[in-house]
């Protein structure tokens, strides 16, 4: 985890090649309190898009 706002719910999270991708509270598995923190470590898969990549299926490792 690059960074995450928890009050939007919106973050960055460094992909292995360099590039980053928009990490969203609604694609974080797990339940609870959806929130992750800066440096935290993360498997996610990517979604590409017109507007960037997207990481989907959220959770901590």
């Amino acid at each position: 985890m690059i960074s995450f706002d928890p009050q939007t719910g919106v973050g960055e999270i460094a992909v292995d090649d360099g590039a980053t991708a928009t990490a969203r509270r609604s694609h974080i598995e797990g339940g609870g309190c959806q929130s992750l923190r800066e440096g935290e470590r993360v498997h996610f898969e990517l979604r590409h898009h017109p507007g960037g990549a997207e990481a989907i299926d959220v959770y901590t490792l």
